[in-house]
């Protein structure tokens, strides 16, 4: 026996609402569908802008890491100016005490040597009161008819007055060397003065430049930080500028699905529509 099938009648009335169904759920569906891409536009502007910050970040990291090498650099540099410049100002100030001690020795020898000379002149004059006598004594001693020995005398006399003369002569020399001497040392002295003056101050420029030296250490270190911490950053901003990117086209993919969708259900319930008629 041969079986029939069924013919399933739909009326005009449900084809119209199931259009109208067809096109409500289409309108909703590309609605839904540009939603979800305007969202993910937003969403890859939004990473795009991250990653922006992220290149900043980069750039300001790798510029304080240069700038911390460089200020490292220097650093070592001043230091070891300072050291150089510290070692110059104990040399010249162990070169200033030396002359110093120097210049003393000459005062001291300058005093000794005006000595001797005050004693040369008390013997010369000393030995110029005794010719003087000699010579009195030979005046006395011809007046007594004694002339051999008035001779001796007059002889004598004239020799201690040769020799008291000499001595005086040698007091002026000494004494002019004395005072040679005097100006040598209070010369030596101020060089000697001079020197430890410039010791003194190229330590004091070595500690300016060992302190300044510390401080460019210190802001390198802080530099270093710094481009470390912008590193991180601009890592940390990359990896979430893709996490949104990603986020971004998925959302722009799902909502072109839905718009696509939506336009077909639309056609249908267009299609269905005109069936209706």
């Amino acid at each position: 026996m041969t079986s029939k099938s069924k013919k399933v009648t739909v009326s005009k009335e449900q084809l119209a609402d199931t259009a109208v169904a067809a096109g409500v759920v289409g309108v909703e569906t590309q609605v839904a569908g540009v939603a979800g891409m305007v969202e993910g536009v937003e969403t890859l502007q939004a990473a795009q802008a991250v990653g922006l910050v992220g290149k900043a970040a980069l750039a300001a990291g790798a510029s304080d890491l240069t700038r911390a090498q460089d200020l490292e650099l220097v650093a070592e540099r001043v230091a070891m100016l300072s050291d150089v410049v510290a070692a110059a100002g104990a040399a010249d100030m162990a070169q200033g005490a030396e002359i110093l001690a120097a210049s003393q020795d000459l005062e001291v020898q300058s005093i000794l040597v005006s000595g001797l000379s005050e004693e040369d002149l008390r013997l010369g004059m000393e030995m110029g009161a005794i010719a003087g006598q000699l010579a009195v004594a030979a005046d006395v001693v011809a007046m007594l008819d004694m002339p051999v020995l008035a001779e001796f005398l007059a002889n004598k006399g004239d020799d201690l007055r040769d020799l008291a003369v000499d001595a005086i002569i040698k007091f002026a020399a000494t004494r002019a060397m004395s005072q040679t001497m005097e100006a040598m040392g209070a010369k030596i002295g101020a060089m000697g003065a001079d020197e430890m003056v410039e010791g003194l101050a190229r330590r004091t420029v070595a500690e300016a430049a060992a302190r300044r030296s510390e401080e460019l250490a210190e802001a390198g270190l802080a530099y270093a930080v710094s481009g470390v911490e912008n590193l991180e950053v601009a890592q940390a901003a990359g990896a979430v500028a893709r996490e949104m990117a990603i986020e971004g086209v998925a959302e722009v993919a799902a909502g072109s699905m839905e718009m696509g969708a939506g336009a077909t259900m639309e056609a249908v319930g267009e299609a269905l529509a005109e069936k209706a008629m």
